[in-house]
């Protein structure tokens, strides 16, 4: 999986439009990341990517970037 198809899979999950997650955007501009948010984040690494993320990891994250940098080792070019 791409880093621009793991963003499309997230805004899926997310329930948000196509393209609103870019590099450098705060997840506080994104309403959708909130609580239930973080667990759709947590389902879409686990089930994608075959990765488990401690939650303290992802509450860590203020950054798209950041959390890319959590799965960047299970995506590819």
């Amino acid at each position: 999986m791409t880093r621009d198809d793991f963003l499309r899979a997230l805004e899926e999950v997310l329930q948000i439009s196509s393209g609103t997650l870019k590099p450098g955007l705060s997840l506080s501009e994104v309403p959708e990341w909130d609580s239930l948010g973080i667990v759709d984040f947590q389902g879409l690494v686990d089930e994608s990517l075959h990765k488990e993320l401690q939650p303290e990891r992802i509450n860590a994250c203020n950054t798209v970037d950041d959390l890319l940098a959590l799965v960047a080792d299970r995506l590819t070019e």
